[in-house]
């Protein structure tokens, strides 16, 4: 096989990383780039370049010069985003980019819709797939939603990753204070209501052909989340496939989408029903637990990319274990109130049926590139707000 060479953005996700090793494995020249040197995923045995780019969130137009300046010059043969910021830029300018290489990647009112949580909340209502009740300030006034509302609620941003921004209200007369701290952050938000996650929280990654059909799915519960309400998955399982997920499917379907995407469902124990969160127009996080379970995304994106046959993909392997140890199930350990039995699962490394975002054997040195990462974020005020802004408080 001629070696391809491959960009793989935003290094410092664990997702970047599932997609360097997958790729990186099978022999193919990576080169990762993110807005800093020393990220995690820069530190593994298959990234041949390093490559720094200007910021996507605060300097766009120069990031976007750069990057296809850098595509002129190394001729990559396809470019994976795996961060918001970084998915919605390249699909902006896409046809800019495809004269020099390939990407895969929907179109920028697609992803730009994706990226609303709103957006996607009133579509998802029209196609009668179930969500959370959820209010819009502009189709009912903020008096009439307090009353009308049965507490408590979150007020969350329409555009945010992380779960940042969320503000849980207890009652109405924290409403006010809630709500003006995130419309004076975030823009006009919406009010939701708040579903326990006492039923289970389930994520399904899926990847869209160019005729918006489904070539791969895998679905997995979230058992450990950090922050603990709202945050990434620090452990995780591959579990089977519900008939209700393909009904969800049909948001994208609807949407024409094209690419890679994640959505977020909570299971309301006191409906009995599984209700849409909201969906990622990009790789998530826990991406190493689908690739693991036999569905590699990343592997087959590319032979999507040069328009290789295969068959969808819908076997994988149930019951595997995914954890993410360097920092999130370490941190989910300090808030946990179950410490001691959480602590006895921590240290239990000798698990066969179990996967890792970060450790590898085969490929030791991203856990340095963590550390690295990790100084890095601590001593930058906004990625030291980036970190710990996520999830809220009950």
């Amino acid at each position: 096989m001629m070696m391809n060479k491959i960009l793989v953005m935003d290094g410092q996700t664990i997702a970047a990383l599932a997609i360097i090793r997958s790729l990186g494995e099978k022999g193919f020249e990576i080169h990762c780039g993110e807005d800093f040197r020393y990220n995690l995923s820069s530190f593994s045995k298959y990234v041949k370049k390093a490559v720094v780019y200007p910021s996507p969130v605060t300097r766009p137009d120069q990031f976007c010069d750069f990057v296809l300046n850098l595509t002129k010059q190394e001729r990559y043969n396809l470019i994976i985003p795996v961060a918001d910021d970084t998915t919605l830029l390249l699909s902006k300018y896409k046809e800019k980019f495809l004269r020099y290489t390939k990407l895969y990647l929907a179109d920028f009112s697609a992803v730009s819709k994706l990226g609303n949580k709103g957006e996607v909340i009133k579509i998802a209502q029209k196609l009668s797939i179930p969500v959370p009740a959820t209010y819009f300030p502009e189709d009912t006034g903020i008096e009439e939603i307090k009353n009308r509302v049965k507490y408590p609620v979150l007020i969350r941003p329409r555009i945010s990753s992380g779960s940042r921004g969320i503000k849980y209200v207890s009652s109405r007369s924290k409403f006010d204070i809630a709500y003006k701290q995130v419309e004076n952050e975030y823009g006009n938000p919406i009010v939701q209501e708040y579903i326990s996650h006492d039923g289970g929280h389930y994520s399904i990654g899926v990847l869209f052909d160019r005729d918006s059909k489904p070539v791969a799915i895998h679905v997995y519960k979230e058992l450990k989340q950090y922050p603990l309400q709202g945050g990434t998955a620090a452990v995780a399982v591959s579990i089977k496939k519900e008939r209700w997920v393909d009904y969800f499917l049909e948001i994208l379907r609807s949407m024409k989408w094209v690419g890679p995407a994640h959505m977020d469902v909570l299971y309301d124990s006191a409906s009995n029903t599984p209700r849409l969160l909201e969906i990622n127009p990009r790789f998530w996080m826990s991406l190493n637990l689908s690739v693991k379970a036999g569905v590699d995304f990343p592997y087959l994106l590319y032979k999507l990319t040069n328009e290789s046959k295969f068959s969808p993909v819908s076997l994988y392997k149930e019951g595997l274990i995914y954890r993410w140890i360097f920092p999130n199930e370490i941190l989910w350990l300090t808030q946990t109130s179950r410490k001691r039995e959480g602590f006895k699962e921590f240290i239990n490394f000798w698990d066969k049926n179990t996967c890792y975002g970060d450790l590898s054997l085969d490929d030791p040195m991203p856990v340095i590139g963590i550390i690295h990462q990790s100084i890095h974020f601590l001593s930058n005020s906004d990625k030291r707000k980036m970190i710990f802004r996520r999830g809220w408080s009950l």
